[in-house]
């Protein structure tokens, strides 16, 4: 009987609304624990473990912090270099940029047998200074030679990465973020949220979900809300989200809706455990990304079968087809863009059901969070074997 292989995984931060951290969670939990035994080590910041299984240990790695810190970072080097020897990991698989960069160094320099790294989003657009974008770039094409696979999460982003000449192409894995699907398929609840958030039968509700933050541009959702709400005098907005990052936009997010005497017609409803009954009593969802992995939050709405309006950024393109599968696409950061195609959904009905329901079935086959945990454990099981002298 083969002995149980000792994975760590290593996330910078473990917020509870991240996509990035969802999956990690979700992996950590649902590893064969026959097979494994599964640690997760991450830094302090807005932590949440609240969602991890009892067996699975989690280290707190004081020093690992998401800015460029040349101090903290070599701090956490080398807590990371001492963690690994001392527990003698089989696997370490890292996860976004900061914890991807000094994960790898510090997994080659303790010996590590196996190293994986997932790339949650692009590192180098991550940053508004260049100067940081260009050293992420520089930082992964460093440590791709150290990664024994790099898993995306989705088929473009791969491709970006090798166009930006980070590793080599059968380094790459495209593995999608596994979602708990049932909730999400489940639309009883509409009715019963559209009362709570009092929106009447007849009022159409968009809305917006996701971290109050620059990737997400929430400010442009705002401005596109306004355009709508002079022609469709009876629609309704609704915004779901904070930054547990120390990112926040939601001053400048009340600000705009100030400005905009959108008062009445908004609600920032915060952050919610039960996003999935937002989804489902929604008419359509406004996404306004800068950049994305995937985008969870796309791939949760077009679970719940509700239409989609998102920018055609990185993997949210291969998610939604425009016209054909999900919704529409539109540039990033442009209002008048976002209200256009919102109205053209709202116009033809039947458009929208048709891209909801190809984006539904689309999802339903992709991204089953038991069907990522498999693929993850075949790709563990597929690199310790082929080292030499392993068993």
């Amino acid at each position: 009987m083969m002995r149980r292989l000792k994975v760590l995984h290593l996330i910078t931060t473990l917020p509870r609304l991240s996509g990035a951290a969802d999956n990690t969670r979700h992996t950590a939990n649902l590893l064969n624990t026959n097979r494994y035994e599964v640690h997760i080590a991450f830094g302090p910041a807005d932590l949440d473990t609240s969602g991890l299984s009892r067996h699975v240990r989690a280290i707190v790695v004081e020093s690992l912090v998401r800015p460029v810190a040349p101090v903290s970072d070599l701090r956490a080097l080398w807590k990371l270099c001492s963690l690994f020897r001392q527990e003698r990991y089989d696997i370490v698989h890292t996860h976004n940029a900061k914890a991807g960069v000094l994960g790898r160094v510090a997994a080659k320099l303790a010996g590590v047998p196996v190293a994986v790294h997932t790339a949650h989003s692009i590192s180098f657009v991550a940053s508004s200074s260049r100067l940081a974008n260009w050293a992420y770039r520089v930082a992964d094409r460093a440590c791709a030679p150290l990664s024994d696979k790099i898993v995306t999460v989705s088929e473009l982003n791969a491709k970006t990465y090798l166009e930006a000449n980070i590793g080599r192409p059968d380094q790459y894995v495209t593995i999608y973020s596994g979602i708990e699907i049932a909730k999400y398929l489940d639309r009883s609840g509409r009715a019963d949220c559209r009362n709570e958030l009092g929106i009447g039968r007849a009022e159409v509700l968009v809305a917006w979900i996701g971290r109050l933050n620059r990737q997400k541009d929430p400010v442009t959702y705002v401005r596109a809300a306004k355009l709508l709400s002079e022609r469709f005098p009876g629609m309704r907005f609704v915004m779901v989200g904070e930054d547990p990052l120390g990112e926040s936009l939601e001053n400048e997010v009340r600000q705009a809706i100030d400005d905009l005497d959108l008062e009445p017609k908004f609600r920032l409803l915060g952050y919610r455990r039960d996003v999935h009954r937002i989804l489902a009593a929604a008419d359509l969802i406004m996404h306004t990304s800068l950049y994305e992995g995937m985008g969870r939050g796309i791939v949760e709405a077009m679970l719940a079968g509700t239409p989609l309006v998102a920018t055609a950024v990185d993997g949210v393109r291969e998610a939604v087809v425009s016209g054909k599968r999900g919704g529409l696409l539109v540039p990033p950061k442009n209002p008048e863009a976002l209200a256009q195609a919102v109205a053209r959904l709202i116009d033809d009905p039947g458009l929208a059901a048709q891209l909801a329901a190809a984006g539904r079935a689309w999802a339903r086959e992709r991204f089953d969070v038991q069907d990522m945990v498999t693929a993850i454990d075949q790709l563990y099981q597929e690199l310790w074997h082929v080292r030499p002298g392993r068993q």
